[in-house]
């Protein structure tokens, strides 16, 4: 009786456990562009919370978005972005995703299709944690554990720790454009928006395209010499006592 029951126990766990080695549903394996033309806007008016809408309200580039010293995007904006190629590399067990923008490193997003649960303490990061699972031909990804600092948009949207992206994956058959990645984002976050924001995403099938190494942190680096280079050469002509 003991050994039937135990039997049955393995053979159900047999069932649930990923399958190691198993073709997913879907390969999104490969490199696509995003498609800027086809992007769905934000909506006229998002649903902020009122500490959201001052945050955003009072919103400047030059100080509040890290990407203008050279910080990464982070998630979710990596993959709302519209100028930057995406590279993915796909397992049955795991996605990565790579994205290389003219900011300070290539952006890498690892997705975990092996069943595993999202931790319940994540340590708050650029990329997040991200889990993923199939429904049909969709891969369903829920990522939490974003840094608050990490803005969703360069107008500003800002978001909170509570923040939960869910994104859902699949890839379409498009007449004009070919092979095409759509990634449907719906943004949850009961601090910053009184409900929960949605938007879209495409890709096109881009074989041939290439990342290109980045100069910003290069711009960063010269400017620096440049201002030692000044100081260096303001020294000699300040007046006795330091200028007082």
């Amino acid at each position: 009786m003991r050994a039937a029951g135990w039997f049955m126990a393995v053979a159900l766990f047999a069932c649930h456990a990923p399958v190691q080695g198993a073709a997913p549903p879907t390969d999104f394996s490969g490199t696509w562009l995003p498609d800027a033309q086809r992007a769905e806007r934000w909506p006229a008016t998002l649903p902020l919370a009122p500490v959201a809408r001052r945050f955003m309200e009072g919103f400047d580039p030059t100080a509040s978005d890290p990407t203008t010293l050279c910080m990464p995007f982070g998630t979710p904006r990596n993959m709302l972005q519209t100028d930057y190629p995406l590279e993915i590399a796909q397992t049955p067990q795991r996605l990565v995703m790579m994205i290389q923008p003219n900011l300070a490193n290539a952006e890498v997003r690892r997705i975990w299709l092996d069943g595993r649960e999202l931790p319940a303490a994540p340590e708050p990061s650029w990329f997040g944690t991200s889990r993923g699972h199939w429904e049909g031909q969709t891969l369903v990804v829920e990522t939490v554990g974003m840094r608050e600092d990490a803005i969703v948009s360069d107008n500003g949207l800002p978001h909170s720790g509570q923040l939960r992206v869910i994104e859902r994956l699949r890839v379409a058959s498009d007449a004009g454009r070919g092979k095409v990645l759509i990634d449907d984002v719906e943004l949850h976050d009961p601090q910053a928006y009184t409900q929960p924001i949605r938007t879209r995403r495409y890709y096109s099938w881009a074989p041939q395209a290439r990342a290109r190494d980045s100069n910003c942190v290069d711009a960063l680096w010269i400017d620096k010499l440049w201002r030692d280079r000044l100081q260096e050469h303001a020294a000699p002509v300040l007046p006795a006592g330091g200028g007082k």
